[in-house]
């Protein structure tokens, strides 16, 4: 499976190669694997600055937490890259939060998934209706490139 590395929707083409879900990736010696890491490939340029086009990176699986300034990977039940065919992106978080409607706790207000990249056209990824927030689910936090 690959993640992109674009927006959802109307990103320009890229060229990505799976990893067959039975191939086994050795990782860095700086790294031991642990259950709840997985590697996935990322295509595409909006992250360029940190993640290059078709890297195998590491991610950690459900991270808890705080989100904000965090790579993380990203998926949106309702809208899906034409890319990949995929509903998933790969971007740096940021949310804006507010006091909830009932008084008790907090709500996210407005969710930004930036883009880190030197390529022209690519732009970052904002939700700012309840609606569109709810469909958004955080998979993964980025934890480094491994090829």
């Amino acid at each position: 499976m690959t993640a992109a590395a674009g927006a959802f929707s109307d990103s320009p083409v890229r060229q990505s190669s799976p990893i067959d879900p039975q191939t086994w990736v050795e990782l860095p010696e700086s790294f031991n694997a642990r259950a709840d890491h997985f590697v996935m490939r990322v295509v595409g340029e909006s992250m360029n600055q940190r993640i290059p086009n078709g890297s195998l990176c590491l991610f950690r699986a459900s991270p808890g937490g705080t989100r904000e300034g965090k790579i993380v990977l990203v998926q949106h039940r309702d809208i899906q890259d034409p890319d990949t065919g995929s509903g998933l992106t790969v971007k740096r978080y940021h949310s804006e939060k507010a006091p909830a409607d009932d008084g008790e706790g907090w709500r996210h207000q407005r969710i930004v998934l930036a883009c880190e990249t030197t390529a022209p056209g690519y732009e970052d990824i904002v939700f700012e209706s309840a609606d569109e927030v709810g469909d958004l689910r955080v998979l993964a936090e980025y934890v480094a490139t491994v090829g």
